[in-house]
C-alpha cells in the first residue's frame, strides 16, 4: 500500500474511534406527563411481579409437599416397586424391592431388570414389557424374579407407563407381587 492509501487509511481509523467514544444519545422526553405515565406504568408492574413472585413460591412449597408425599409412599410401600425405561434400565427402586432382590438400591439403578429374570423367562418378559408401553392400561403376567442369591420367585408383574410426566423419557412403573407362598 502507497504513502496516500496508508495516511486514508489512519485517518478513518481515527474518524471510527472518535465515533465510538462518543456518548450515546439520550431518548428526549417530549412531555413531563409521558414520564409520569412510564414511572406509574412500571410501578403497576412492579406490583405484579411481586404478587407472581408470592404465587411461585406458595406453588413451590405445595409442590415440594406434594413431592415429599409421593417419595414417602414410593419408598415406604409394602410392595416392591421399579420405574423401569423402555430398554428396560432401572430408572427407580423403593425399599422394599432393593430387600426383595438383595441389593442396595443404588447398585440396582442403571441395571438392565431382565438380569434378574430367568433366561428361559425373558421371551415373556419383554413381550410383556412391549405390551406396557403400548397400552394405556395396566398390564400383568406372571414369571420367575431372581435375587442375588439366585433364589428364585415366582411373582405377578403389574406395570402401567407413567404417562403424566414431565420427563420426555419414557418410563413404567411395575409393582412385583410374590406370589411364591
Amino acid at each position: 500500500m502507497n504513502h496516500a492509501g496508508k495516511a486514508f487509511h489512519k485517518t478513518m481509523n481515527k474518524k471510527a474511534a472518535k465515533k465510538a467514544r462518543s456518548k450515546p444519545r439520550k431518548p428526549v422526553v417530549q412531555k413531563k406527563e409521558n414520564v409520569q405515565e412510564l414511572v406509574e406504568l412500571l410501578q403497576v408492574h412492579q406490583i405484579e411481579l411481586k404478587h407472581q413472585n408470592q404465587e411461585l413460591k406458595i406453588v413451590e412449597e405445595e409442590l415440594e409437599v406434594s413431592r415429599n408425599k409421593y417419595v414417602n409412599l414410593f419408598d415406604f410401600s409394602p410392595i416392591p416397586l421399579f420405574v423401569l425405561d423402555l430398554d428396560g434400565s432401572i430408572k427407580g427402586v423403593n425399599l422394599c424391592a432393593s430387600k426383595v432382590l438383595g441389593f442396595d438400591r443404588n447398585k440396582l439403578m442403571g441395571k438392565h431388570f431382565i438380569a434378574y429374570i430367568p433366561i428361559a423367562e425373558r421371551d415373556v418378559y419383554k413381550s410383556f414389557m412391549s405390551i406396557v408401553f403400548k397400552s394405556p392400561e395396566s398390564q400383568s403376567c406372571e414369571l420367575n424374579v431372581m435375587n442375588k442369591d439366585k433364589r428364585v420367585f415366582h411373582v405377578r408383574l403389574e406395570a402401567r407407563e407413567i404417562a403424566d410426566t414431565l420427563e420426555s423419557e419414557r418410563t413404567c412403573q411395575v409393582a412385583l407381587i410374590d406370589l411364591t407362598k
